[in-house]
Parts: structure tokens; C-alpha cells; sequence
């Protein structure tokens, strides 16, 4: 409307003489030669590229061009997270107007949001709060806080305790993998860590132990852990055996043959 230049498909405004789309024109005649300015023979070059996939935009507008699509280019740029356009000295200051301008553009749409990660302690789940009844974190450890795990003997107390102790260690630090010699020092503060209880876990039933001396619980001792947890919860099932009443029985003495 102010300088008949052909205006882009879809454009916001010209780029020729900066007028938005939908203001009025200045000064329009109905001669096209009259109506167009003489356009500035300073133009400024403006170059923009964006890496993965690739994504280029360049363009050459006059100064009064650079003051009308302030608004558009800041808005674009807002957008995709550029900080700053390097421009020639003459339209430096161009490019500060255009910055302060976005402070005025209505808030960018939206993205799609993506799931926040929170951190290891701040996770609740019903599993974790479980097993938060059983153990309590100190720093990188666990420790048992409450030991009915209503087990039958002791050799069911310290299989028990042994599958509780690794889920927990992934329920409450996030760990897949659980040292064995921490492990170790919560058998011995339970009262459980005898010779029947060192022979049982050399055997590596219900788990994997790798070079580093970490233990993985497989499937089926992973399912039983989600069994024992619930049942050391269950105030309906009695504590037949608990360290603090009874004392793991030795390993009964082998008898000699008879000659």
C-alpha cells in the first residue's frame, strides 16, 4: 500500500518499505511510478542457518524495512532461541531496537511439554513409600529400620532381607545394581549373617553377581521381593521368626561314621 512492491506469500509485511500488513498506505496514488520511494542505497544483509536438518534464511531490506519487520524477525528469532543477529556496524543498532521489541510480542505458543525428570529422593511411588516403611536412606545407603519381615525361620529371614535389600536399593536410590558388601553390613546389623546365610548367598539364588561384586535380582526373585514387601506390611500375617527374639541355630555338627 505505500510502495506497490509485490508482497511475499503469507508475508507480515513488505520488505521493501516495512509497512505491516493491513495499515494504511502513505501518500498512495494512483501512479505506481509517483507512489514508489526511491529506495535507500544502504541495504542491510541479513543471513541466518540453523544445523540438524538445516533450516537458512537470508534477506537484503533497506533500513526502513529493518524498522518495520523489528517485531517479526524478533519473534522469529525468540522462537528458535537466538540470542543476537550479527549484522553489518551501519544496522547494529537496528537489531538492538528489534530485541527490545520482543519484550512487547504476545508469550510464543507453547511446546510439547516433555516429562520431567525429578531427582531420585524426590520420586514417590507406592512401591518406594513401602519400602521407605522397612528402610531409610542415609546419604548413598540404606538401613533397616524395621525388621519384621515376617519370615518362617532364619534362613527365610536373611533370603527374605537379601531381595528386599537389593528392590529397595532401586526403589529409593535408583540403583539397578546393589553392592554386596553393603548388603553384607545390613545381614550382620540384623543378626542374621552366619555361616548358613554366607554358604546360601554363594550359591546366587534369586540373583546375578558381576565382577564388581554387585548383585541384580532375576525375574522370579524380583516378583517375590514385591510379595515380602507387602506381606512385612501385612499386620494380619504373624512374625513367626524376627532376629530379636530368636537366634539363627548352627549349622548342626557332622556326625562321625561309624567304624
Amino acid at each position: 500500500m505505500s510502495c506497490r512492491e509485490v508482497l511475499e506469500p503469507g508475508a507480515a509485511a513488505c520488505v521493501e518499505c516495512g509497512t505491516r500488513v493491513g495499515q494504511p498506505g502513505h501518500g498512495v496514488r494512483e501512479s505506481v511510478a509517483q507512489d514508489a520511494p526511491a529506495l535507500s542505497p544502504n541495504r542491510n544483509t541479513l543471513s541466518y542457518s540453523e544445523d540438524r536438518n538445516s533450516r537458512k534464511f537470508e534477506a537484503s531490506l533497506t533500513d526502513s524495512a529493518m524498522h518495520g519487520l523489528g517485531d517479526v524477525f524478533g519473534e522469529l528469532f525468540a522462537q528458535r532461541g537466538v540470542g543476537r543477529v550479527v549484522l553489518p556496524a551501519a544496522a547494529r543498532t537496528l537489531v538492538r531496537d528489534t530485541i527490545v521489541e520482543t519484550k512487547n510480542l504476545p508469550p510464543a505458543q507453547p511446546e510439547a511439554e516433555v516429562p520431567v525428570v525429578e531427582s531420585k529422593q524426590g520420586v514417590h511411588s507406592p512401591e518406594k513409600d513401602k519400602a521407605l516403611k522397612i528402610f531409610s536412606v542415609n546419604g548413598e545407603a540404606i538401613e533397616l529400620v524395621d525388621n519384621r519381615l515376617k519370615a518362617k525361620s532364619a534362613a527365610d529371614y536373611y533370603k527374605r532381607l537379601t531381595y528386599l535389600f537389593i528392590y529397595a536399593q532401586e526403589l529409593l536410590l535408583g540403583r539397578t545394581l546393589a553392592p554386596k558388601s553393603e548388603l553384607i553390613v545390613v545381614l550382620k546389623e540384623a543378626k542374621v549373617y552366619d555361616a548358613n546365610c554366607r554358604f546360601w548367598l554363594k550359591q546366587k539364588k534369586g540373583f546375578t553377581v558381576d565382577a564388581e561384586e554387585r548383585m541384580k535380582l532375576i525375574a522370579g526373585a524380583r516378583e517375590q521381593a514385591v510379595k515380602v514387601l507387602d506381606e512385612a506390611l501385612d499386620n494380619n500375617l504373624p512374625d513367626d521368626w524376627n532376629p530379636d527374639t530368636k537366634a539363627a541355630k548352627p549349622r548342626a555338627a557332622k556326625k562321625k561314621a561309624s567304624k
